[in-house]
């Protein structure tokens, strides 16, 4: 189906053999993109679908065309809920919230604020395919927060507030890096290296990215974090099947691409503490960092995060994300060591009336029968 506005085009698609022909023309977009985040790329978004998809999901990807050109992607499903076999909601929101994506973007080759418009002229045109739009994880200043739609009296809007996202920006050296970081910072930092450095076990750190080693590396990661207080939690790569078999495809499809490595902390005898990190263009994203509760004591996860961030001075990458976190109180090293940070918001859209509102109601007041909103979950 296709909508003309101007001189651009949205053709949507819905289908698994339609997703999977335009492989290539992902790539090529995402090559040349302006905004492209890693969470927006043909293999994670595709992969999440596959192994995340329901009966209740369906297929909402929308390609801008300028004539013949691929110039915009929005990688979109439809959630549907039910209860007694009766749809009760349509939500369209990003694929990449599945997977442990984060932050999940449209791609383009032009002005975001111009494809935002396209987007939501074409979703109000087909009104009647869903009943809101939950556009997760957004940026604060997010271009999606100036449109027109939102001030439609046909709808009603609610931007949530979500969480603080850290990263590092890797300008300049590391050693003036480290001066930032203050001199209490830096002392916690030289004692805790050199208690762990002189286990007698002796202690090295490993980087793997040999696509022919990175299934075993995985192994060995999940070894770790179900050592500790994470074993079996659904929200972790080991805690379910269905999380493992996620994270096995897509380390394969990464490793072909040169866009995955897992960094071990380790002795002779035992890996201490590991961490996935994606590689994007000029960003990296340091994922879930885990570590085994017998070393506490020695920071191990502040000590293999700060080598990750100390290699990366001197090469083309120029930031490190390390996401965001529920919590105040929790993950001291996002607060101590990331100089960036950004203000994230969930932008809600729904159609009013007496149903929509009751459904916002019973939400907004505890009662979990409409589960819409995304739940945001510690990347470590």
């Amino acid at each position: 189906m296709n909508m003309k506005s101007d001189d651009l085009r949205i053709e949507r698609i819905d289908s698994e053999e339609a997703f999977r022909a335009i492989e290539n023309e992902w790539d090529a977009l995402i090559d040349k993109s302006i905004n492209s985040a890693f969470y927006s790329t043909y293999p994670f978004v595709y992969t999440a679908w596959k192994n995340f998809r329901s009966n209740n999901d369906q297929l909402f990807i929308l390609l801008i065309r300028r004539g013949e050109t691929l110039v915009g992607i929005a990688p979109f499903r439809i959630q549907s809920m039910k209860a007694a076999n009766i749809r009760l909601l349509r939500v369209i929101r990003f694929i990449a919230e599945w997977g442990g994506g984060d932050k999940p973007s449209i791609v383009t080759t032009e002005e975001p604020e111009r494809m935002w418009d396209r987007i939501f002229q074409y979703l109000s045109n087909e009104y009647s395919l869903w009943d809101m739009i939950s556009i997760a994880e957004q940026p604060a200043n997010s271009p999606v927060i100036n449109q027109k739609i939102l001030g439609n009296i046909r709808y009603s809007t609610r931007i949530v507030p979500e969480f603080t996202s850290y990263y590092v920006p890797i300008t300049g050296t590391w050693e003036e890096y480290l001066k930032t970081r203050g001199k209490n910072t830096q002392r916690t930092l030289r004692y805790s290296r050199k208690k762990l450095f002189s286990l007698p076990e002796g202690v090295y750190f490993q980087c793997v990215e040999d696509p022919e080693i990175l299934p075993e590396a995985l192994e060995r990661y999940i070894r770790i974090e179900q050592s500790g207080w994470k074993k079996n939690l659904d929200f972790t790569i080991g805690g379910s099947e269905q999380n493992m078999l996620f994270h096995k495809e897509l380390l394969k499809h990464l490793a072909d691409r040169h866009m995955v490595a897992i960094y071990f902390l380790t002795s002779k005898t035992t890996d201490i503490a590991s961490t996935i990190l994606y590689k994007h263009k000029s960003t990296v994203y340091s994922a879930r960092i885990t570590y085994r509760p017998t070393y506490a004591k020695y920071s191990p996860g502040v000590i293999l995060n700060t080598e990750i961030i100390k290699t990366l001075f001197g090469t083309h990458y120029q930031e490190c994300d390390f996401f965001g976190f529920d919590g105040e109180g929790k993950n001291t090293f996002k607060k101590t060591w990331c100089s960036g940070t950004l203000q994230i918001v969930t932008i809600q859209i729904y159609k009013k009336s007496l149903y929509m509102s009751l459904c916002i109601f019973l939400y907004i007041h505890g009662y979990r029968l409409l589960n819409y909103l995304p739940r945001k979950i510690s990347r470590g």
